[in-house]
């Protein structure tokens, strides 16, 4: 018996209740919207943001300080300046590595902004990619982050090693890891700012 759309479009109409309908178009939407390369990664860097839970901190016996290594690992800035890690370290230091084609780290930007915004004079934010500078610099005039400090390198130390990005790490004052987070998170919340607030008064 050969198919008729038009018989089973009147049949599917009949049968299901208008919600039903409103939610199966948009499903469908949903998926050309991720076959599609040109709005695949935002589509999925939005689904991604829906989905992230706020991190939690480390427990104090999870908790490390970082190496000599990572002290002096040595960072570009996007004007080709470079700077080490303890430098930074002078505040509280939001390190965050991350890429312009990872759809998790698109997903957990906004957030991370947001929080910039509020602690950036007194939590040193630093994106870490080993992309190229004009990558990063397009991706971030598209996207208006064009104030984050973004910096550059080829080498992680081991005391922030990941198998996967982003990979997010909060570190004292005193140059201890208090966080760490693998994968998209919901940054911009009350619990995050709770601990930023507590490394500030240290």
């Amino acid at each position: 018996m050969a198919f008729d759309p038009r018989a089973y479009f009147s049949n599917y109409f009949k049968k299901k209740k208008p919600f039903t309908i409103v939610t199966d178009i948009l499903f469908i939407v949903l998926i050309i919207l991720l076959i599609i390369p040109g709005t695949r990664k935002e589509v999925s860097s939005w689904m991604i943001r829906l989905t992230s839970f706020p991190p939690s901190s480390l427990d104090k016996d999870e908790q490390y300080s970082i190496s000599q290594t990572a002290l002096i690992w040595e960072l570009y800035d996007e004007n080709g300046q470079t700077v080490n890690l303890g430098k930074l370290n002078e505040k509280p230091v939001f390190l965050n590595f991350w890429a312009t084609w990872c759809p998790p780290c698109i997903a957990e930007m906004p957030g991370i902004q947001e929080l910039y915004e509020q602690y950036k004079d007194k939590v040193n934010f630093v994106f870490v990619t080993n992309e190229r500078p004009e990558t990063v610099k397009k991706f971030a005039v598209k996207h208006n982050y064009t104030d984050l400090p973004f910096y550059f390198t080829g080498t992680v130390p081991s005391d922030f090693a990941s198998n996967s990005i982003p990979a997010t790490f909060i570190i004292s004052k005193k140059g201890k890891v208090v966080l760490t987070k693998k994968g998209a998170a919901r940054w911009n919340t009350g619990k995050t700012e709770r601990l930023l607030k507590q490394l500030i008064k240290e």
